[in-house]
């Protein structure tokens, strides 16, 4: 297979990793430059119709998406007109990611629990609705702008004062477009899970839960960010487990019954609560840092599950794993997640071979054979086994750049 990849993170350099790792691969090329990326496979392109006449040249047979912008803009309905096989939701069913209230319909209609919430589309809106939220809800609501906001549209107001405030700020244009409109949620208490789920338009295989540490800070302290590590798998109790494939097969139906005419990832980031299960967000797509994790200790050829899925094949699919478990930490830059600093060249990355961990490219700039931080999540340090957690401290410690920040505390969940 002629494979196109697009994205340049670390999530797109754990799957080309394990691309190249496919017996089905002929050619693997890029649709975005990154650190990891072989210079000499990148597809330039102007539009994605541009993009998509190149790689028909070129004799692409698959385009597999990473990131969440290009599926709400309609780069797998574009590919699709030049028959070419993706993975990656269409733009009507990407609106799960990018639309919290088309999220939250599509969650009603099919009763699958989530937290309630208000929809504030205009500034005079905001009083009366904390009001109400605060009778409704019994604590200050959860904030989240409505559209895409890179991981970071979530807030939880300590304060009504605080709350009102970041409401103004987000209806004003702090995310742009993504927050036109913003929505107040009941906050729930529990565990979170991140889990992933493969559809062919038939058929959801989904993989075990992983944990997600989105905080920037030890202890689940400071701002919410695009993810710090994560973990692979959660252990779930009998209660748990019950609830989570209740939960699955009732996406499953929905997904049926709603004919969900694509093939790609539904990433559920769910709240476990009381035994209970609860839907905080749809992603479209693998999650960083979480698919770093699991493909760690993925065992199938992920090409021969890509095919599959475009075959409508995915019953035919049972996912594989070592039964060990697999942790990521992320290096992130000073300032992160707001205004962070960058440049700074990064040294010491030949550490990781001495430690046995893989290190993922996600904001790196490569110059005459050197690195410097490009971003705010820098790199993503992963290894799997009963140890791996040791190994990959080490690693974080000898990297060195100026500004570089890293949780302490990344575990099993």
């Amino acid at each position: 297979m002629r494979v196109l990849l697009f994205g340049s993170g670390a999530r797109e350099a754990a799957l080309a990793k394990k691309i190249k790792e496919s017996k089905l691969l002929d050619e693997l090329y890029y649709a975005q430059t990154g650190a990891f990326c072989d210079e000499d496979k990148v597809i330039e392109f102007c539009d994605f119709y541009n993009l998509a006449e190149n790689a028909k040249k070129l004799g692409i047979d698959l385009l597999v998406v990473g990131p969440e912008l290009p599926l709400a803009q309609g780069i797998c309905d574009i590919f699709k007109e030049f028959k070419i096989n993706t993975i990656g939701a269409n733009k009507y069913w990407a609106q799960l990611e990018s639309s919290k209230s088309f999220a939250k319909e599509f969650m009603e209609k099919f009763n699958i629990k989530t937290a309630p919430y208000k929809l504030i589309e205009y500034p005079g809106q905001i009083n009366d609705s904390l009001s109400e939220a605060l009778l409704k809800f019994e604590n200050l609501p959860v904030i989240k702008a409505d559209g895409l906001a890179m991981g970071k549209g979530v807030f939880l107001p300590s304060n009504i004062d605080e709350a009102r405030l970041y409401a103004l700020e987000a209806l004003g244009g702090k995310f742009g477009s993504a927050s036109k409109k913003i929505l107040f949620e009941k906050r729930l208490f529990g565990r979170e899970l991140s889990v992933f789920s493969l559809w062919d338009g038939k058929t959801l295989v989904s993989f075990d839960p992983a944990g997600d540490f989105k905080k920037l800070k030890d202890n689940d302290k400071g701002e919410n960010t695009g993810g710090m590590g994560a973990c692979f798998p959660c252990v779930l109790n009998a209660a748990e487990k019950k609830s989570l494939d209740d939960y699955l097969k009732k996406l499953e139906n929905a997904l049926l019954n709603s004919k969900a005419d694509f093939c790609g990832v539904i990433y559920s980031g769910l709240m476990l609560a009381d035994d209970e299960v609860y839907v905080l967000e749809y992603n479209m797509r693998f999650g960083d840092p979480e698919i770093q994790c699991i493909l760690e200790v993925f065992e199938n050829d992920i090409l021969d599950v890509f095919e599959k899925m475009t075959q409508g094949r995915l019953r035919d699919v049972k996912l594989r794993f070592k039964n060990e478990p697999s942790f990521c930490v992320v290096l992130a830059s000073q300032g992160y997640p707001s205004k962070y600093e960058c440049g700074h060249e990064i040294l010491n990355l030949d550490c990781v071979k001495k430690y046995g961990v893989n290190v993922f490219f996600a904001g790196v700039r490569a110059e005459k054979g050197k690195y410097y931080s490009a971003g705010g999540r820098v790199l993503s340090l992963v290894k799997s086994g009963d140890s791996a957690l040791i190994s990959i401290y080490f690693a974080a410690r000898d990297i060195k750049y100026k500004g570089k920040i890293y949780r302490h505390d990344i575990n099993l969940r």
